[in-house]
């Protein structure tokens, strides 16, 4: 997370996140915290209470709360500075308490004090409670941009929460348990500041956590990773912060945020300074001030444009909307910058916009707020510039933003990759970088086979509009639209839900990790296999967490299935690249449970050690990824010959975990999707885009897509209604630029199903980058789940996998998955002397928007790794 640079005080009547805070305090000043006539629940101020507002005062917060704490009580001034010393000390548990106390006291409470609480509560994503005191917010200050943004978006809040697959991101190597955050493009190299050691003879921090300050350093691009990390001009690194910077598109002019080391002002706050530097007879010049640097405000945070003639920047100079606001400034023909033009309310609030980014080809802003409605912390917002002024601003959503702080943004100019900062929990740092992947909001879905119910399917060919070549040359090209009859809501579902074999442990330890459920010696008797959801892991995020329980109960469903058979015996194999002695205390850390927990004899459990296992996910010569590879490998893996605890039907050491039998209410399921297919596009035309517009008007638009078929939950163009009539509008460009449309029309209803009738699923599982079925599962598949197809059923059959690899290899992967596992039900049921069964085949690849699974940890990475299959009863 990245404030600007130096610790800036929280004015009390304005509102900045801890986060935002910091990050400003990268560079930014707000007022001295003033002394509040409001009525004390204590008669005077204490000593401790005297000492912690001294604390506050030089940015030392974990001192501060200590003298406050220390107090025997609070005025009403000390109990809001104690909230905001655990807030900016990212204590936010016990900041929601003080608050809490706060704003139910009978007087002296204001409007800040809902606010800040709301920031608080976000950050501990108590969204619900945050909106209750936003609510109470707007009612005192509804003038407040701040207030605006949030009546105009909480309706969104889900959408902002949800994971629409728009992003791929990735963690970096090169992040440090130091402070990096703010890449500028360089070159073909990728500049950052960060606080990790650099050998100096005087090593200088700041009050605020005691870390050491920023340096530049610069790092080669190597794939989606940055690499060979270093210091980028030791002569440009000064005593303090430097960082972060920005170039011309040739390099050879920089802009880049340093502290003001000549600073005499009074207030103790150093301000954030902007300087310039040219490339010149292969050195860089002398830094130069900016013409607004100034000793009682900062301006930093540069974004030049391609000829470094005009520049973006956040700057907290009196005149602005709130704390730190941003502005834009042009270069004269003469070479002096002109007068600052703050970017107005549609970017500006109260609080702190900050970390401007602007891609000029395609005049888009990327830009962090703590003002405008987000998540929690800072977030990252978008907006295009149109010549007169500034779009509507959209929070970039989950997972880009989080309840944490996400800034710094930076992208190519085709707005796919890019980097940006965060201080998330996961990182090795309090900030650390992350390269994003932009994706389409609706990722198109390959089929190779699709049958649909003609009665259902509106077809119609492709007009050309404005276009001077003959419509017969576009002929092989037609739209189709196959919407369902009826769209179902939800779907009751028994699934036979497969136990991989594995146990993943952490790096670093050969404990098992805290993502089992491990039970205690006087559970094991209410434990059942068919009531798994009694034991639950401690922390269960993400989807399909019916299905991450069972498998989180590994190691009971084991313990259980083998202390209910006492002849059955396993063999657990520890594989780690530490060595076999690691490998081996991994193994023995799951027998000791089993033995421990379950009374399951040792002589029953054999424990190996290995360096990799027996079938590695790192193969020989992979280069890509090898962290998320090398996750999975660090394992124990189940081996048995005991048929009690395997798949019917299997035999030896490498047959599967017997699954688990699991009912549930599967939402928006595939058989809702309304399927759009420009039939010979891939072809004919270079993109097309959807407008579908209901009877009143409203306009929905999807895309655009460069693929012929595109699926969309019915569920989600209907929304809340019951049923509608749709006017559908396909647009697109050939590929020689004539632009093409045809309208047509759709008539959507949803429907429940009975509660009687139900689906069923199984599913395949694959090792990394397999593309052909395991053959242990034909059998299973022919004679156990082809018996259990309904009279003219359909069967969807559907491809995933991980994140790992290439998109357009991982989306040809699931779909040849999908194929392979229709083709060996296709081949049983005409062996059976059937022809009733519809198949529809699908291939998601490693889309984030339908992957049964995320993809944080290798479990799940592995359980994406699957074909599932739906069958679902002729209504």
């Amino acid at each position: 997370m990245k404030k600007l640079y130096i610790p800036i005080l929280l004015l009390i009547g304005i509102s900045m996140s801890a986060n935002a805070q910091e990050k400003l305090n990268k560079g930014f000043k707000v007022d001295k915290p003033n002394s509040i006539n409001f009525s004390n629940t204590a008669s005077e101020k204490s000593s401790e209470e005297i000492k912690g507002n001294k604390y506050t005062f030089n940015y030392t917060y974990n001192k501060a709360i200590i003298s406050y704490n220390n107090a025997d009580m609070l005025t009403l001034e000390g109990k809001r500075r104690l909230a905001e010393s655990y807030h900016f000390m990212k204590q936010n548990k016990e900041a929601e308490a003080i608050y809490l106390d706060l704003i139910n006291l009978p007087q002296g409470v204001i409007s800040e004090d809902f606010y800040n609480y709301a920031m608080v509560l976000k950050s501990n994503q108590k969204y619900d409670l945050a909106t209750i005191c936003m609510e109470k917010f707007k009612a005192l200050k509804p003038t407040d941009l701040r207030a605006k943004s949030f009546a105009a978006n909480n309706a969104e809040l889900k959408n902002i929460l949800k994971d629409w697959g728009k992003y791929r991101i990735d963690s970096l190597n090169i992040n440090t348990t130091a402070k990096d955050f703010g890449t500028c493009f360089y070159k073909d190299k990728i500049i950052f500041a960060s606080t990790r050691a650099v050998p100096k003879m005087f090593k200088h921090k700041d009050n605020w956590k005691k870390k050491p300050y920023f340096d530049m350093y610069i790092a080669e691009v190597e794939k989606n990773q940055l690499v060979n990390p270093e210091v980028f001009n030791k002569e440009m690194n000064g005593k303090l912060n430097d960082g972060p910077a920005s170039f011309s598109n040739d390099g050879n002019f920089m802009a880049f945020s340093r502290n003001n080391y000549k600073d005499k002002s009074k207030d103790w706050v150093v301000e954030i300074q902007i300087y310039f530097s040219t490339f010149s007879n292969n050195k860089w010049t002398e830094p130069e001030p900016f013409v607004l640097n100034n000793q009682e405000y900062s301006v930093g945070q540069p974004c030049l444009t391609s000829d470094g003639n005009t520049m973006y920047f956040t700057s907290d100079m009196p005149g602005g909307l709130g704390g730190a606001d941003i502005y834009r400034i042009h270069k004269s023909t003469s070479g002096a910058w002109g007068l600052p033009e703050n970017l107005g309310d549609k970017i500006n609030t109260e609080g702190n916009e900050m970390f401007p980014f602007y891609e000029e080809k395609n005049k888009v802003l990327f830009f962090a707020s703590d003002g405008l409605y987000g998540l929690g912390g800072l977030d990252i917002f978008i907006s295009t510039d149109k010549g007169n002024g500034f779009d509507s601003v959209k929070n970039a959503g989950y997972p880009l933003n989080t309840e944490y702080d996400d800034f710094a943004l930076i992208i190519d100019n085709k707005l796919k990759k890019g980097y940006f900062s965060s201080d998330r929990k996961g990182g090795k740092g309090s900030d650390d970088i992350y390269a994003i992947e932009f994706r389409d909001e609706l990722k198109p879905i390959k089929a190779t086979d699709i049958t649909k119910n003609d009665s259902a399917l509106q077809h119609s060919e492709i007009v050309v509009v404005n276009s001077n070549s003959n419509s017969n040359s576009n002929s092989d090209v037609s739209f189709t639209v196959a919407s369902p009859k009826n769209i179902p809501t939800e779907l009751r579902v028994r699934e036979t839900f497969p136990i991989r074999n594995y146990v993943f442990f952490d790096a670093g330890t050969t404990d098992i990790s805290y993502r089992y459920v491990l039970l205690k010696k006087n559970q094991v008797k209410d434990f059942k296999e068919d009531q798994l959801e009694v034991f639950t892991p401690k922390e269960l995020s993400g989807r399909s967490k019916r299905q991450m329980i069972a498998y989180y109960n590994i190691l009971n469903i084991l313990g259980d299935r083998m202390g209910k058979n006492p002849n059955v015996s396993v063999r657990l194999t520890g594989a780690s690249m530490e060595g076999e002695d690691d490998a081996i205390k991994m193994a023995e850390s799951v027998k000791k449970y089993l033995v421990t927990i379950f009374g399951i004899k040792a002589t029953r459990i054999k424990t190996e050690g290995r360096i990799k296992p027996r079938d590695p996910s790192e193969k020989k010569g992979f280069k890509l990824e090898l962290d998320l590879l090398r996750e999975g490998d660090r394992r124990v893996t189940i081996w048995s010959e005991s048929p009690e605890l395997l798949m019917e039907f299997q035999s030896g050491p490498d047959a599967p975990l017997k699954p688990v039998i699991l009912n549930s209410i599967q939402e928006a399921p595939l058989n809702s999707y309304v399927v759009f297919n420009v039939v010979g596009g891939i072809d004919s035309v270079s993109s097309w885009s959807l407008e579908i517009i209901d009877e009143k008007g409203k306009i929905q638009n999807f895309g655009p897509y460069d693929q012929e078929v595109v699926g969309i939950p019915g569920k989600s163009i209907l929304g809340s209604r019951a049923k509608g009539d749709y006017k559908i509008k396909m647009k697109s460009k050939t590929k020689s630029g004539n632009v093409i449309q045809k309208e047509t029309s759709a008539h959507m209803v949803l429907w429940t199903a009975p509660t009687r009738e139900q689906g069923m699923r199984f599913s395949i599982i694959y090792e990394f980058n397999e593309s052909k079925a395991i053959s242990i599962y034909e059998k299973y598949l022919t004679d156990i789940v082809i018996p259990k197809i309904p009279k003219d059923a359909m069967v969807i059959v559907s491809g995933y996998t991980d994140i790992i690899g290439f998109v357009a290899h991982n989306q040809k992967l699931s779909l040849a998955r999908a194929n392979d596992v229709k083709g060996i039900l296709e081949k049983g049921l005409k062996v059976a002397g059937r022809s009733d069964v519809k198949f529809e085949v699908y291939g998601f690849g490693e889309d984030a928007n339908t992957s049964p699974f995320d993809n944080k940890y290798p479990e799940e990475r592995f359980y994406n790794r699957t074909v599932i299959i739906d069958i679902i009863p002729n209504k």
